[in-house]
């Protein structure tokens, strides 16, 4: 049986050496997916250099369009923001120019707010590029409703996030001695990591030698670090930069819990990375999270920006061993969910109902 995959064109920002969720998704459909036709739309550098780099890759559209004639459809994977703009021109290009059908793949967490409060270009753009689609592709059930209200949709498909599973099978045998929380994601306030340092440093008297958060990310990092210097925590907070491949390995092995106090998100792919390792996560019910976080099974919720519940549930993480144990292990197993062969056979029933 020949592969759906030859008639599809992967269009999104660059997986190599990527900055976020999106391209985190796109690394492992490049691993998994055979033919992986791809064209990537944005680089992670400055803008002046984007500019370059988003008009060259158009003219690798056009080429591409115009010489493999076996590409039926395009998956355009995007967010909100400046992505709109860019994935609105190449649904233009391959749908008005090139006759090709679209899909278009939301990652955003914040979608439906950045359309209700956009200016009048900003939602045009939204409805020109989202009413060209065969189909939507999105991370949650919560969308449903927003999607046939404000578009003229013909499909909405939920399609979760993949990742990797692990060569070893993590080893689940508790933690000793201080207890490690890993933080990796973008450094702002949305984020909640600036939340999650202000705690520690109320309660340092209180957690000093039992606890510890390994922070990476990047954006705003001198904030970060001046934070920590100010308040004189660097034994408790540690910032670990842009972490990836062997690096977020190691970090990932060694903590005990993952922990994301966000405002809003999609569907992180550090949640689904951490489960991978066997490590309960600590966040919040926002965006797809609810799906996959079942407080006191594979982790613990609090309300965004309710710092109370959070010191609460550190201050328990700290003192239950246990309880550590109890919630990494159906972490591990909800995993499972969401390994690349799941993913790649959905995807491929939907393509199957498309071309």
């Amino acid at each position: 049986m020949k592969s759906p995959f030859e008639h599809i064109l992967f269009v999104g920002p660059h997986y190599k050496n990527h900055r976020g969720g999106i391209g985190a998704v796109l690394e492992i459909y490049a691993k998994n997916i055979s033919p992986f036709n791809y064209i990537p739309t944005l680089s992670y550098k400055n803008k002046f250099y984007e500019l370059f780099f988003f008009s060259y890759s158009i003219l690798r559209l056009i080429f591409v369009l115009i010489t493999n004639r076996k590409i039926k459809l395009l998956h355009i994977h995007g967010a909100k923001d400046g992505s709109i703009l860019r994935k609105a021109i190449v649904a233009f290009i391959g749908k008005r120019i090139f006759s090709k059908k679209i899909i278009f793949h939301i990652h955003a967490g914040a979608f439906d707010e950045k359309y209700i409060n956009g200016n009048f270009i900003y939602r045009f753009l939204c409805r020109s590029l989202v009413n060209k689609t065969e189909a939507i592709i999105v991370l949650s059930n919560r969308w449903d409703d927003f999607f046939k209200s404000n578009f003229r949709i013909k499909r909405i498909m939920v399609i979760k996030n993949p990742v990797e599973q692990r060569t070893e099978t993590p080893i689940i045998n508790g933690r000793n001695g201080v207890v490690k929380f890993l933080f990796l994601g973008r450094i702002a306030d949305h984020k909640g990591i600036f939340d999650l340092v202000n705690l520690i440093n109320d309660e340092q008297q209180n957690w000093r030698g039992k606890c510890k958060l390994f922070a990476g990310g990047n954006h705003e990092v001198d904030r970060l670090l001046k934070t920590i210097q100010e308040n004189q925590i660097s034994d408790i907070v540690e910032y670990i930069g842009w972490t990836q491949d062997k690096e977020k390995d190691k970090y990932f092995k060694s903590c005990d819990y993952f922990i994301l106090p966000t405002y809003e998100e999609g569907m992180p792919m550090t949640i689904l990375e951490a489960y991978s390792y066997g490590k309960p996560v600590i966040s919040t019910p926002v965006g797809s999270i609810p799906e996959i976080l079942e407080h006191d099974h594979n982790g613990l919720m609090f309300e965004p920006g309710d710092m109370t519940a959070l010191k609460q549930l550190i201050t328990t993480a700290i003192n239950n061993p246990s309880l550590t144990n109890r919630l990494g292990k159906n972490a591990l197993l909800k995993a499972s969910e969401f390994y690349p062969c799941a993913i790649k056979k959905e995807l491929e029933k939907l393509y199957g109902e498309i071309l």
